[in-house]
């Protein structure tokens, strides 16, 4: 008998053994290993993470991230069931063992009150498609330096206990939005601000560069790509703190020696930068109750990189 259930321990530990060479990035196995328990047993990781197996008579089929979201849409509130890093073992691939155990949790999420499933496919959009999810607008920008303002000095990189106005600059940002988005209450940041500083941990190295601020005025969460500096999000108040933020950016990518930023063009990002179609990380979305509001297939979506958990 096939059955969904979370994964103890020693499932956990064949979890991250089989998606350590797609989703790694750059780490050992065993370094690997330690950041994913990490983040798992992290306590921004309660009641909102989980990671989840298929299993039939105590073997492990396939396994996957689960996340318990909220957004919006037409200025309706939804709850949302984000999936992540879907794996089937090698050997017992291309058997629809990942396909019943997407269905089994989104049936299990609907039970919840889901209302959609959102995901990020890297790979064989197709797939996804033909279990009847939509694939949503996906862009981002890729900014060179010598498109931002020079530095002006005005800024500083983000500290512990800036959390609560990049919070609150966040979500004003989104303030009467009428596109598919995620909610800015505050969770992801903290969750992706976690999963941050175990990822520096788990490379030996201390407190990782996660933010550019313009007190009150502006912020951007960042990370370091492996020649980008991500925007995973951003906000300001006005022209005059865009700007500003705008040349924090530029100073970070100098002094990392990155030369190029980028963003996913979401709130006031949106429109600043030439836009392109994404080929990876392609957002989409599966209707979990016919009666939500959702965005049609190819349908506009106010999704920046820090909703890609």
């Amino acid at each position: 008998m096939e059955v969904l259930r979370d994964l103890k321990d020693e499932e956990r530990g064949a979890y991250f053994r089989g998606i350590h060479p797609i989703w790694g990035g750059g780490l050992d196995e065993a370094r690997f290993q330690l950041f994913q328990r990490r983040l798992a047993d992290a306590p921004e990781a309660v009641d909102r993470y989980r990671l989840l197996g298929w299993f039939e008579d105590g073997r492990l089929l396939s396994a996957m991230k689960a996340y318990d979201l909220t957004g919006s849409c037409a200025q309706r509130e939804l709850r949302l069931f984000g999936v992540g890093a879907v794996f089937t073992p090698p050997p017992l691939r291309r058997q629809g063992h990942a396909a019943a155990m997407l269905r089994a949790a989104m049936d299990e999420y609907r039970q919840r009150g889901a209302q959609a499933a959102i995901l990020f496919s890297d790979i064989d959009v197709a797939y996804y498609q033909r279990l009847g999810v939509r694939v949503l607008e996906s862009r981002e920008c890729s900014v060179e330096a010598g498109a931002l303002p020079r530095p002006s000095g005005c800024f500083r990189p983000g500290l512990a206990g800036d959390e609560p106005q990049l919070i609150r600059l966040f979500a004003a940002a989104r303030e009467g939005e009428t596109r598919f988005s995620l909610a800015r209450d505050g969770w992801t940041l903290r969750f992706q601000l976690r999963r941050l500083r175990e990822l520096a941990r788990a490379r030996g190295v201390g407190e990782p560069e996660w933010g550019i601020v313009v007190d009150g005025e502006a912020a951007a969460m960042i990370r370091f790509g492996r020649d980008t500096v991500d925007v995973l999000e951003a906000a300001f108040r006005n022209d005059r703190a865009r700007d500003l933020l705008l040349s924090g950016l530029r100073d970070c990518m100098q002094r990392a020696a990155r030369q190029r930023l980028r963003i996913w063009p979401a709130a006031g990002l949106r429109g600043l930068f030439e836009e392109a179609e994404r080929t990876s990380a392609i957002a989409m979305i599966a209707p979990l109750d016919e009666t939500a509001p959702l965005p049609d297939r190819g349908g506009p979506a106010e999704l920046a990189l820090l909703d890609h958990i």
